[in-house]
Formats: C-alpha cells, sequence, structure tokens
C-alpha cells in the first residue's frame, strides 16, 4: 500500500525458501501514484509473520481488464496482474478470487477461496464432458503440458486420507492407471466437482517471486457433476490436505485471516500465519463442526430489527463457499415474520416466487429496491458474546426475477443441527481463524 504522501517501505518476499528484502519506492505527482520500481508484488511476508496474499472480486477493475474492458486511470491505484481468468459466475454471487501460478512451466489463473470446504480442486484438461468456452479467458490448467505433475495412486495413504475425510469409497480408483479419485460438494449444496487426485507445484506471487510448494496436494476436476463451470476452489477447512493446512505448515503461527470488501472494485486480503490483535473487537470459540472436516461455532441468539428471537444454542459451520445463512425451521419462522413486518411501512410484501425455503418481498410497481438504510439490521451472537452486525447488503439482495430477498434459508433439509455462515454475511467484515488459540475474530470494519 502507498505511503501517504510518497515514501519508502521495505517488503519482505519469500522466494524458493529464501527469505529477501526489496524496497519499493512511491512518488506521488499532481494526484497520480507513479511506481519507482515498475513490479507488482502479489505475495508478501507481512509485519507479524503471516503470508498475505490479494483477493479480487470478479467485478474488480484488475479482473475485468482481461474481458476487454479498458482500465481508466483512476483504476491505477492497483497494478495490473498477468492472470489468465476462467470466469465462472456460477460459483456464488460472491466469489473472491486469489491469484495462483500451478504446474512446470506454471500457468496462471485465479481461484475461488471457500472455508467451509476441505479439497482444493481446479478445473483441468482432457474434460470428458463439455469445458468451458475458453474465448477471451486465456489458458487453464493442463495436467498434460505440466512437466511436475503426479498422480496420487489408488495405494497411497494420502489417497486413503482424502477419501475417508469426504466419505468416499475405497475402490474410487482408475485401477488401470492408477489414479486415485474424487467427488467433493461445493457450497453445501447439490454441486459437485469429480475428478482425479494429483500433486504438482504451486507458487502464490508473481512469476518466481512468491512461494513455491513443489507437492502441492488438489483435485483435478474431470467436470462429471459440477455444471461444467469450475475455475478452481481452494478449501479452507480443517482437513490435513486443505489449502491451509498445506501453506501453514511454512508458517509459525497457524490462523488465517480474509476480508471479503463489500464494495467488490476494492481488494481485499488473505493471510496466512499470525495476526494483529489490534482492532479484533470479539472473539468466540472455534471448533471442528460435529460431523464434517470443517470449522465451526456456537450461535446463541439471532437478533432482527432489535427483536430478540426465542430459539435454542446450536452449532454453526463457518463456510465462505455458501450464499446462505442456514437457520432452523422455527429461529427462520420467527425472522420471516420479523422481516415481513418491517417491510410492510416500506411497501414490500411477502412472495412466495422461490418457494417456502426463502424470503422475498415485491413492492407493487415491480421497482428495484434502492432504500438500504431503511432495511431491519440482523445481528448474530455466538458463545462468549461475541456479535456479528450485518450491513444491509449483507442480509438482503435485489434481483429482478424474485424482487427483494434475504440470505437466509430455512434449514430442514440440513437437519436440526447443521447452520452455514455464508460469504454473504461476513462481507465487509474482518475475520479471523485463530487455528491455535481456537479462536474465532470479527472486526466490525470494510477492509
Amino acid at each position: 500500500m502507498p505511503l501517504p504522501g510518497g515514501g519508502v517501505r521495505p517488503v519482505a518476499l519469500l522466494a524458493g525458501g529464501v527469505l529477501i528484502s526489496i524496497t519499493i519506492f512511491w512518488l506521488v505527482r499532481v494526484g497520480t501514484l507513479a511506481f519507482g520500481i515498475l513490479e507488482a508484488v502479489y505475495h508478501i511476508v507481512n509485519y507479524e509473520g503471516a503470508l498475505e496474499f490479494p483477493l479480487f472480486h470478479a467485478d474488480h477493475l484488475c479482473v475485468q481488464q482481461h474481458f476487454g474492458r479498458p482500465l481508466s486511470t483512476e483504476s491505477l491505484v492497483e497494478t495490473d496482474l498477468p492472470i489468465d481468468l476462467i470466469r465462472n459466475d456460477s460459483i456464488n454471487d460472491f466469489a473472491f478470487l486469489m491469484p495462483i501460478e500451478l504446474g512446470t512451466p506454471p500457468v496462471w489463473n485465479l481461484v475461488s477461496i471457500d472455508t467451509g470446504s476441505p479439497l482444493c480442486f481446479v478445473q483441468c484438461e482432457p474434460c470428458t464432458l463439455k469445458c468451458n468456452d475458453q474465448v477471451g479467458s486465456g489458458s487453464k490448467f493442463n495436467p498434460n503440458k505440466s512437466e511436475s505433475l503426479r498422480r496420487v495412486g489408488c495405494s497411497e495413504r494420502i489417497c486413503r486420507t482424502v477419501q475417508s475425510a469426504l466419505r468416499i469409497g475405497s475402490k474410487a480408483c482408475m485401477e488401470k492407471e492408477d489414479s486415485c479419485l474424487y467427488s467433493v460438494s461445493y457450497g453445501r449444496s447439490s454441486a459437485y466437482s469429480v475428478g482425479k487426485l494429483v500433486t504438482d507445484r504451486i507458487a502464490i506471487g508473481q512469476y518466481e517471486k512468491g512461494y513455491s510448494l513443489p507437492g502441492f496436494v488438489f483435485g483435478c476436476s474431470l467436470d462429471i457433476k459440477y455444471d461444467q463451470h469450475e475455475a478452481g476452489i481452494f478449501g479452507f477447512g480443517a482437513a490435513p490436505f486443505s489449502f491451509f493446512a498445506q501453506v501453514a505448515r511454512m508458517v509459525s503461527y497457524k490462523a488465517f485471516s480474509y476480508c471479503f470488501p463489500s464494495d467488490k472494485k476494492k481488494t481485499g486480503y488473505l493471510s496466512i500465519g499470525d495476526y494483529s490483535r489490534v482492532g479484533s473487537t470479539s472473539y468466540t470459540p472455534l471448533f471442528l463442526a460435529r460431523d464434517h472436516p470443517v470449522y465451526a461455532l456456537q450461535l446463541d441468539k439471532v437478533v432482527a430489527n432489535g427483536i430478540p428471537l426465542v430459539m435454542e444454542p446450536s452449532e454453526m459451520i463457518v463456510d465462505t463457499g455458501s450464499r446462505w445463512t442456514v437457520l432452523r425451521s422455527a429461529t427462520f419462522s420467527q425472522l420471516e415474520t420479523v422481516i415481513t413486518e418491517a417491510l410492510v411501512p416500506l411497501g414490500y410484501t411477502r412472495t412466495a416466487a422461490m418457494g417456502p425455503g426463502y424470503m422475498c418481498f415485491d413492492d407493487a410497481w415491480l421497482r428495484p429496491f434502492k432504500n438500504w438504510s431503511a432495511l431491519p439490521v440482523v445481528e448474530l451472537s455466538f458463545d462468549m458474546g461475541a456479535t456479528l452486525r450485518l450491513a444491509p447488503q449483507s442480509s438482503f439482495y435485489f434481483t429482478t426475477n424474485y424482487g427483494l430477498c434475504t440470505y437466509f434459508m430455512k434449514g430442514s433439509a440440513l437437519g436440526t443441527a447443521v447452520q452455514v455462515l455464508g460469504n454473504s454475511a461476513t462481507r465487509s467484515t474482518g475475520v479471523t481463524f485463530d487455528i491455535q488459540g481456537g479462536k474465532f475474530a470479527f472486526r466490525n470494519d470494510d477492509c
């Protein structure tokens, strides 16, 4: 980040496992930003000693330039990214993407991050079904062109570990070529990815300046079920083969932090390692979910428009890959009543356009909704009194098809004990998973 008024800041980099330091000079002239050294730094070691990476929404200017949309002079506060992108609008509406390079020679791409998924996977060629339309999107990872890719064999321990964690039968292998197979759901929905388990080199950073993991384990998707649109998803679950667990071996403290900015044009961040405790306003205990290799919190209370709902404390899975925040049926019904009453003065009435498990509202003239500040505020309170106050755009969204809808969903299909804290809820809030300390921290500000 530039220093106010121009200045000098040392930046530490990991290159081939060696910590080096370079200095970047900022010169400010007539309100514009110029770089004395015209090099983009995408992967740094921050002042706490954590590995830090940028996150970009699909609407970010650095992403949009890859679709032929020219950058204006005002947008140059962010450096250009030499990334080949496979666009994916079907993953979720709040897909924040992290730059990676994969294979030898490396192929640049962007991947979605998902704290609720235990596995990392990317779309690979050749596909068994129709692949993405690559016109204007650049390259995607091709296992046939990587010199360092290795198939995980059916009898290897990592194959058994992955299949056990994902509850896959031991016969899920292609015995003729000795390839371990996987299948995994994404976003706790009906979307699946199926493919081969492989290892290859991964680097996070620009070209050879990032940190390199030569034996990174991931799934090479064959597009059998998952709507034929994977751009890549890296899991941050508790499993030892998740992206976090593999990268965390390189740092001294096991924690990761991220922030998805509510302004999709801004750059978010993801860091792995030690973190600053300053500004973390509330903590709640973090634990492993009962039936899944992912992280969970205890939800104690939901307050809507100042009205506390009557509910029993329950486990809430933390999952950035889900669009919906899933509530028990009784809690959902109470929330539905409060929100419906709050929207009547705004001229909005309840509709059943999406079905009884969702909340949508419309006015008589089917006008686009703009008065976000008038919407009721929802608060989620967790163990030890930690409270997450949701911004209106984190609780509601508007579409021309369904009107004004909430991100809350009735959870009867998922059982009575499992709930999901989706990334729509944590948008614009900095959060930290302190794995080593067993804590989850909120910072109620935009990044």
